[in-house]
């Protein structure tokens, strides 16, 4: 590997390749993204809500076949990353439409660390993602004003499989109370 030219960063990584992205535009972007690449491989269906009409606050719908979830991710450097826990404050705004639903709403909380450059390691043989990340079920008596993730929440491909039975008991158990 040479050495960058002068006045050019160490990593290329630390200033974005579209200078119009900001660093907040880039987690949430990584957020969704790592959420779908669980998504591909537990092998769920999985459809990003355009910006514009991201009106529900939610970003996601998970299509499982039978049903589908609807889900909101939240990515964040705020966080030392690793398996410990972490509390998501939730705006009133959110609350009021998740609470709304008449069906199950999930919470996704994907932790990066603070530095753009250190959310990938590449490597020759693999491709490591530096990132955790958390997700449960919105509940509209207990989350009222943020939600905590505990490593009981963390978040895999098999979780989706959890979630999958969750909303296909609800919806076969009449709905109710989300």
């Amino acid at each position: 590997m040479t050495s960058p030219a002068p006045g050019v960063p160490q990593s290329r990584l630390l200033v974005p390749a579209n200078t119009n992205f900001s660093d907040n535009g880039r987690r949430g972007r990584y957020g969704v993204a790592y959420l779908r690449a669980l998504a591909a491989h537990a092998g769920v269906g999985f459809f990003e809500t355009t910006s514009d009409e991201d009106v529900d606050a939610l970003d996601v719908t998970l299509k499982f076949g039978r049903a589908s979830a609807e889900v909101q991710v939240k990515c964040t450097s705020g966080f030392k990353v690793g398996p410990g826990r972490a509390t998501l404050s939730l705006e009133p705004s959110w609350v009021g439409k998740w609470s709304a639903s008449f069906h199950p709403i999930y919470v996704v909380m994907v932790k990066v660390p603070s530095v753009v450059g250190d959310w990938i390691d590449s490597k020759p043989s693999s491709t490591v993602h530096r990132a955790v990340a958390f997700g449960k079920r919105f509940d509209r008596v207990q989350h009222t004003e943020s939600m905590k993730f505990t490593s009981a929440d963390r978040l895999t491909p098999e979780t989706l499989y959890d979630w999958r039975d969750e909303v296909y008991a609800f919806l076969e158990g009449g709905g109710g109370a989300a």
